[in-house]
């Protein structure tokens, strides 16, 4: 008989073990994984070079040495700034990707310039960029560039004229001849004056003032 009691109460033992581990392996699953937190735009602030510019231009720097000038995006941050874009990130050769300036103009909105090399084209582009404050793309326009190839060339700078506009700047020209006797070259183009304005919901409206043709003889 003490034998028979013995055996059940080991076996009652084992089943409340058993039940109890149950419990407690059901309670660990029912806890939630600690949330990670995923990068914001503001997070990169102190990668730009620059704070709330006024005026904008491309650099002396050549895609050699504006290495090491700037902080590069790297895949996260490019993901972040070129939101539902074609453009692929690369990070390497003259394709990169500069943060320039952070913009403090309207509280409403993130807003922040990047410099771009693109060989493709052979421009350096400024891209004035806009953001809602949950870091969702608005819109951008061109703050400044330079491109050039083989006798074509564009310049570009600008500044804002008042809180909500940009004045930008851009001379375009060509070279249509080179006369042969007197080794003189000849070059025309425009030169084109045109406002950016960012409206209360973030919208860039483009707007050309001023169109003046140019022609110029180079000896």
């Amino acid at each position: 008989m003490k034998i028979i009691l013995l055996a059940l109460g080991t076996l009652l033992f084992l089943v409340g073990c058993s039940d109890k581990k149950q419990t407690v392996a059901e309670e660990s699953d029912s806890v939630t994984a600690p949330e990670i937190r995923e990068a914001s735009l503001a997070d990169y602030r102190s990668y730009f070079k620059y704070t709330d510019l006024d005026s904008f231009a491309i650099d002396s720097f050549n895609w050699e040495n504006r290495i090491g000038q700037y902080k590069e995006l790297d895949s996260t941050s490019f993901n972040l700034v070129w939101q539902n874009s074609k453009r692929v990130f690369l990070g390497q050769d003259y394709d990169r990707d500069y943060f320039h300036s952070w913009q403090n103009r309207n509280p409403d909105f993130t807003e922040f310039t990047v410099l771009t090399q693109d060989e493709s084209s052979y421009c350096d582009l400024l891209h004035y960029l806009i953001y809602d404050k949950n870091g969702k793309a608005i819109d951008s326009f061109i703050a400044a560039a330079g491109c050039g190839d083989g006798g074509w060339g564009l310049y570009s700078y600008g500044k804002f004229i008042s809180k909500d506009t940009y004045e930008e700047t851009t001379v375009e020209t060509e070279m249509v001849e080179i006369d042969s006797v007197t080794n003189t070259e000849v070059v025309e183009g425009d030169s084109t004056v045109t406002h950016y304005t960012i409206g209360p919901d973030g919208r860039v409206t483009q707007k050309e003032i001023s169109k003046t043709p140019i022609r110029r003889i180079y000896n």
